[in-house]
Parts: C-alpha cells; sequence; structure tokens
C-alpha cells in the first residue's frame, strides 16, 4: 500500500525501527520538505488568522464603547484596532504555529502517514527537519515583531490616544454633547467638515457662583498653542450669566469670543517605555524599562524552543488517542508563558536583579525540549 507521496505504508514497515534513515536523493528531499511545509503551514495560517480575527473583534468593540475614542474619525479607530493586532501578533503567531504543529503532526501520525515515511528509510529527524526550518522563519518574524514592530505600533497609539483625548472640531458630530472640561460642555447643530467650522454652537460653562451660558452662529477649535491650552473661537452670538445666589440674569452680545479651555496633560511618547526604540532601551537601569527589553529578546527565543518542544511532542503512535499529548502540550505551554509573565513582573518591580532578570526564561522550553528527546515514552525515539 503507498501513501500520496508514493511510499510504502506503515503496515508493511511495522518491524522496522523510526530512528532508521536512508540518505534520499535531492528530488525527493524537495518533495518532502514541501510536503511536510505545507502540511504544517496551511492549519497554522488559518489558526493565526482565526485568532487575530478575534482580537480584532474585541479590539473593536472595546475602542467602540470607549467615549474618548468616538470623538475621533472612524478611520483613526480602525488604525487603532490595526495597531494593537500589530502588538499582539508577536504573541498570536507563535502560539498559532505551536498548537498547529502539535495538531497537525499528531494527526499525521495517529493516521500512520507518518510511519509510512518511516517505513521508507526517511527518520524522524529528517522529517522535522522542514518543520524546524518553518519554525526558525517564524522565530525570526517574532523578533522583528517584538524589537521593532512593537515599539512602533505602540507609539502610534499613545499619538492616536492623545489626539482621541483632544476634542477637534473636525472630529465632533452634530447634535452630540462633549466634554470640554469637567465644567464645560459643547455641541453643535452641524459641523463644516470643509472649513472646519461648527455651526449653531451651544456652550455650558460652570463657574464659581453661577453659571455661563453661550449661543453663537458658527466657531471653531484651534489645537493647543505651547503657552496656552485649546482655543474655542466663537463668532456672532449671545452670552448670557445666571448667578447661582440671585438667580439674575445677565446678557450680552459678541461678534468674537476666545474661551481658553485646558488641556489635558501628555506625557508624551518618549515617556512611555512600550513606545521606545530597543537601541535606547540598551543600557537602561530602570526595572520597568530593563524588564520591556528583555521581553523583546527572550520572546524569539521562548517561542522557537516551544516550537521545538511541539514537535517532539507530535510524534503519537498509530490509532493512538491524540487527547493525552495535547493536554501535555498546553500545560506546557500554560507553564512557560506564565512563568515568563511572572519574570517579568518581578522585574519590573524591582523584585529580582536585571541578572539573570528574564533571562533564564528561554532556558525552561530549551531543558523541556532536551528531556522529551531524551524519553523515548514520548518523543518515540524508537518503537516502545
Amino acid at each position: 500500500m503507498r501513501n500520496r507521496l508514493g511510499l510504502e505504508s506503515a503496515q508493511d514497515y511495522t518491524a522496522s525501527p523510526i530512528h532508521s534513515h536512508v540518505r534520499t536523493t535531492g528530488p525527493v528531499d524537495l518533495i518532502v520538505d514541501r510536503y511536510i511545509v505545507r502540511l504544517v503551514a496551511l492549519p497554522t495560517l488559518f489558526g493565526f488568522l482565526l485568532l487575530i480575527l478575534l482580537v480584532t473583534a474585541f479590539n473593536a468593540a472595546t475602542l467602540l464603547r470607549d467615549a474618548a475614542f468616538s470623538r475621533i474619525p472612524f478611520e483613526h479607530v480602525l488604525t487603532m484596532v490595526f495597531l494593537r493586532d500589530v502588538t499582539a501578533s508577536e504573541v498570536l503567531l507563535p502560539t498559532a504555529l505551536y498548537f498547529g504543529v502539535l495538531a497537525t503532526m499528531l494527526n499525521w501520525h495517529r493516521e500512520r502517514e507518518a510511519f509510512a515515511f518511516y517505513g521508507a528509510g526517511i527518520g524522524p529527524l529528517r522529517m522535522a527537519r522542514p518543520v524546524w526550518l518553518l519554525c526558525f522563519v517564524a522565530s525570526v518574524v517574532v523578533a522583528t515583531l517584538a524589537l521593532f514592530a512593537r515599539p512602533w505600533a505602540y507609539g502610534e497609539s499613545y499619538r492616536l490616544d492623545a489626539s482621541a483625548a483632544s476634542l477637534s472640531t473636525s472630529a465632533m458630530q452634530a447634535g452630540r454633547f462633549y466634554s470640554i472640561s469637567d465644567d464645560t460642555v459643547l455641541v453643535a447643530n452641524a459641523i463644516d467638515r470643509d472649513a472646519d467650522t461648527m455651526q449653531g454652537v451651544f456652550m455650558q460653562n460652570r463657574m464659581t457662583g453661577g453659571v455661563r451660558i453661550i449661543h453663537a452662529e458658527s466657531g471653531r477649535i484651534l489645537p493647543a498653542a505651547a503657552d496656552v491650552g485649546r482655543r474655542i473661537e466663537l463668532e456672532h452670538g449671545v452670552s448670557q450669566w445666571i448667578d447661582d445666589a440671585t438667580l439674575a440674569d445677565r446678557q450680552s452680545t459678541f461678534e468674537r469670543l476666545v474661551y481658553f479651555a485646558p488641556e489635558e496633560a501628555f506625557e508624551g511618547i518618549s515617556s512611555q517605555r512600550r513606545a521606545l526604540a530597543t537601541a535606547m532601551l540598551l543600557g537602561s537601569e530602570r526595572p520597568k524599562e530593563v524588564a520591556e527589553l528583555q521581553w523583546r529578546v527572550t520572546l524569539p527565543l521562548t517561542a522557537f524552543f516551544m516550537m521545538l518542544i511541539a514537535v517532539e511532542l507530535s510524534r503519537s503512535k498509530p490509532k493512538s488517542s491524540p487527547y493525552p499529548r495535547l493536554i501535555v502540550g498546553l500545560v506546557v505551554y500554560a507553564i512557560v508563558f506564565n512563568m515568563g509573565a511572572v519574570a517579568r513582573t518581578w522585574v519590573e518591580n524591582g523584585q529580582t536583579a536585571a541578572l539573570p532578570g528574564m533571562l533564564w526564561v528561554p532556558l525552561l522550553p530549551l531543558v523541556i525540549f532536551v528531556l522529551l528527546r531524551r524519553i523515548p515514552a514520548l518523543s518515540l525515539a524508537r518503537p516502545a
């Protein structure tokens, strides 16, 4: 009996040790590599896209419920969702590949197709080689995301956060009340986005001793200058002052009125450690920045060794249940990444020194990988 590649099935080679190895020719090597890569890559890509879709839906729902982000244009909200997807990808990609390799290769062994390769003289190490290469490429992508894309995405997110906290005319919606400060609200009947002006403006300002109510034909919001906050310029209107004690009403008209609104403080990108370039974190002695740098450095290594663990755990016996090994894989994943999160918290809080800091975290999956290689009952280095 032959499989899809023309190799004889495991039923004809049940007595052959799977650690045996016969050197294959170049074309056969290429065919085997392409087959294994396609076997693993397609489910992994599907799983990664599914995880991204779930994260996107969650981020979109969260942002659309946030009152601050209702002030900014919808395309900026989409940009925020994309940036959050980028920051999540550094963890979602190795997760998808880890479980993609584990589930796909488990089923491949369970259906005996892997044993057909072993019986044809293509040993487990040779079959694992293209998967290792795929894991290495994925680790390089994770390193790029962690070292470069992560700070860029966080920097852009912080800038959009600042713009969401600062109201502008173009971001307003007609007929909706906006809080300028703790004691001031603003609403406009219409918004002319081309001219960046408001029409039919109503503003109420609670002050000590009374309330000021302003009606204006038009107005606009100007960004904060270097020495003053945001300016709200109103034209052709009426200002009314209502005294709390006497309820007296004083009214005046104006051609042009300027209101200075307090600007919320923004720390700036340079003070946000997640947005700092990796080169700027080198040599820092601040615990939070040290933890950020070590997270970026250790994540690709941890992901690579975790994916190697998945390859070892995926060698199940024919027709055996895949669930025990899936459970073991899930437990290993939870232990390693939770320990990484704990180690990061320790470094951030100064509970552990910068050295070793988080640098021991990749050693944990490496030790697990070495142990699996030395336990035939788990890695199936030879038939039991």
